[in-house]
């Protein structure tokens, strides 16, 4: 079993790994059951996540900073902000070349192996495409 202070390395070790553009690495980090629960999209498998995190790159170069991180049991909580700079097309949004913000809180749900098997996010997704030039009524 794996336990809470393991965890908390293998979240930044995704930190790392995210910020170095090196998707492959994130195999040996997830378990093959992983399901992401993000309200922005529709992920099934591991695969998908590389590719919405790829092109959420090309588009936005943005780079993560954890701002908090603690464990309970076999979860991880994370405070993530995230700085970057709009540069490819993103959601339809042509680049607007403008720097970017926004913060998230994911909680990841380990198995017994140390394998990532769940994670749940709520990212600040309106101020985000309010700095690309989006209305978002209120």
């Amino acid at each position: 079993m794996s336990s809470e202070k393991e965890n908390i390395l293998v979240v930044k070790r995704l930190c790392d790994i995210v910020n170095n553009r090196d998707y492959d690495a994130m195999d040996n980090l997830f378990a093959d059951s992983f399901i992401d629960r993000n309200p922005a999209w529709i992920v099934d498998n591991l695969d998908e996540l590389k590719n919405i995190i790829r092109e959420a790159h090309q588009a936005l170069d943005q780079d993560i900073t954890q701002d908090d991180v603690f464990a309970s049991g076999d979860r991880v909580v994370v405070l993530i902000t995230f700085k970057g700079k709009h540069i490819g097309s993103f959601l339809g949004i042509s680049p607007t070349n403008k720097p970017v913000s926004w913060t998230s809180i994911e909680i990841y749900r380990f198995n017994e192996n140390g394998k990532i098997v769940e994670r749940w996010v709520q990212a600040d997704t309106a101020g985000l495409m309010r700095q690309l030039g989006v209305e978002i009524p209120s």
